[in-house]
């Protein structure tokens, strides 16, 4: 049997959850499915998985030997796309991953020109803040703040993503303005909702970052909804400029200086446009990122 084969169909039988998911996926019978993996235990002379009639279930082996041929197989994916497409124009599936926020704010309002001038490329576009593996997703290229990529992802910096204290001038008419960050225990503040954990505020004192004891009037990933609060004079909120700069330029929204600002941590944080490096000579790649790369880019000079 042919091994890259049966390597495919153990990874899609993980992903799927079933032999008959993965031959379907495939276009392969479920027979046959079963076949490349019972031959690929074997051959490797150990067991991959537990099969049950309700769920599969990796071996430790198994979990090991799956993290390999996803590399693998992306790979040789990566190889041949590369051949087929090195010199034709750009076109086929882009897959992008963005953070929801960023999306609607930044990225969106240039998405009809980007169809317009590579009507050949088709978008696939995951709208969320979860921080995906770029192999295993298959994505093309994502945008993510504060990412620190892997030796194998280039990261074009795109703008800073380092949040500052924002608030409404209804908001400030209804609470008063804050002279320190101690005064905050007496505002309604938002919390912003990550991946990984909920986003709390904190200071800098002797180069150590001390979380503030705040209670949140509101804690949620939108950051639409954050805006909403504060247009409605209801929240405080730590944002980064990109997301506040048009709404400050109208006199909407104020930026507040402190002796000591709140913030989410001692670094100084980016937005990032990620990517595999070998994968800029595909068009359809090279043609996004220097497009993206393009509108998207912010120097400090930009911004109120």
């Amino acid at each position: 049997m042919d091994k890259l084969k049966a390597m495919e169909v153990f990874v899609t039988t993980i992903q799927c959850g079933s032999i008959s998911g993965a031959a379907k996926q495939l276009r392969l019978p479920v027979s046959s499915a079963s076949r490349h993996l019972s031959w690929l235990e074997e051959t490797l002379g150990s067991e991959l998985m537990k099969r049950s009639t309700r769920a599969i279930k990796l071996t430790e082996v198994g979990q090991a030997y799956l993290t390999q041929s996803q590399r693998a197989l992306e790979q040789i994916r990566q190889a041949e796309e590369l051949v087929q497409t090195y010199q034709h124009t750009p076109s086929g599936i882009l897959k992008i991953s963005c953070m929801s926020h960023y999306f609607e704010n930044q990225m969106l309002p240039h998405l009809n020109e980007f169809e317009s001038l590579y009507p050949d490329i088709r978008l696939d576009i995951d709208v969320s803040d979860k921080v995906n593996d770029l192999a295993q997703a298959e994505i093309d290229i994502a945008i993510r703040g504060g990412y620190m990529p892997e030796e194998r992802i280039h990261a074009r910096w795109l703008c800073d993503n380092t949040p500052h204290l924002c608030a409404s001038r209804r908001y400030l008419d209804r609470f008063g303005m804050p002279a320190s960050h101690e005064e905050l225990h007496q505002h309604q503040v938002a919390f912003y909702r990550g991946p990984n954990q909920i986003l709390r505020w904190g200071v800098v004192q002797q180069e150590q970052w001390m979380a503030m004891n705040l209670t949140p009037y509101v804690v949620t990933n939108s950051g639409r909804y954050i805006r909403e609060l504060m247009m409605a004079g209801k929240v405080m909120a730590l944002l980064p400029d990109w997301s506040t700069q048009a709404d400050r330029e109208k006199g909407d929204l104020v930026k507040i200086d402190l002796p000591q600002p709140a913030c989410l941590s001692t670094e100084k944080l980016g937005i990032y446009l990620l990517y595999y490096k070998p994968r800029y000579q595909v068009p359809k790649i090279r043609a996004a990122v220097d497009f993206f790369t393009q509108k998207l880019i912010t120097r400090p000079d930009d911004t109120l």
